[in-house]
């Protein structure tokens, strides 16, 4: 079994499936799709086909561009969906080769505050550049939430930006800035994840308030800005 940020390929049986999803969480995911397959009696070169021909899940793992720069250097913009420890740190595991500046949000108001903290450490841990902003705060203080996330940082360059948009807009320019200036990432891969979002199409707020969002659409607006500068 082989899984990276390019795809995947395994081997069940006399079955090789040959993925366009990345990471190891999809290869279980579709593991599991495969064995009801079967138990439902479809037949085995469905199922590879039918795998075979899936580009990306939206919202998970979704590969928003690459962003063209000169002489070769470009860097990934990624939309995950992660909202709990164990898939934030399938995603960042996803990209352990790559230099990662992460964005993640408040987790939600109103549910879970056990998680908080917990999400900060894991950002600590696999993390470059860390950037915090809003998410669905629903009732809470947004920036009390954030704060809370903040706790789980130590050791990472970590900053608020409270407009999810405008927290989106520094990463990538951030990226860009590491990828033509700072020779330490000049040979390594870099990644912007934007995580805990996904497909979600508001930004819950106070007493019911909904904005209305797409994390891939802002970050794709954002990169093609970034590219019409280039």
């Amino acid at each position: 079994m082989k899984a990276n940020t390019q795809g995947s390929s395994f081997q069940i049986g006399k079955l090789v499936i040959h993925s366009k999803l990345p990471g190891i969480f999809n290869v279980y995911n579709m593991l599991g799709a495969i064995a009801y397959a079967n138990f439902i009696g479809i037949p085995e070169e469905k199922i590879k086909k039918g795998i075979e021909e899936i580009n990306f899940i939206r919202g998970r793992m979704e590969k928003i561009g690459t962003a063209c720069l000169p002489a070769g250097r470009d860097f990934d913009v990624v939309v995950d969906y992660a909202h709990t420890p164990d898939s934030l740190k399938a995603v960042y595991e996803t990209y352990n080769s790559h230099k990662k500046i992460c964005v993640l949000g408040n987790t939600g108001g109103g549910r879970d505050k056990w998680k908080r903290e917990e999400m900060g450490k894991i950002a600590d841990k696999y993390c470059d550049q860390i950037i915090l902003t809003n998410e669905d705060p629903y009732d809470e203080d947004p920036v009390e939430i954030v704060e809370s996330v903040k706790k789980g940082i130590k050791r990472k360059p970590v900053e608020i930006i409270m407009d999810r948009r405008e927290a989106i807009n520094s990463a990538i320019s951030l990226a860009k800035e590491w990828q033509t200036r700072n020779q330490n990432f000049a040979n390594k891969k870099i990644a912007v994840l934007i995580t805990g979002k996904g497909t979600d199409p508001y930004i819950m707020g106070p007493n019911g308030s909904k904005q209305e969002w797409d994390d891939a659409t802002v970050a794709r607006e954002e990169l093609n800005k970034l590219r019409a500068r280039s």
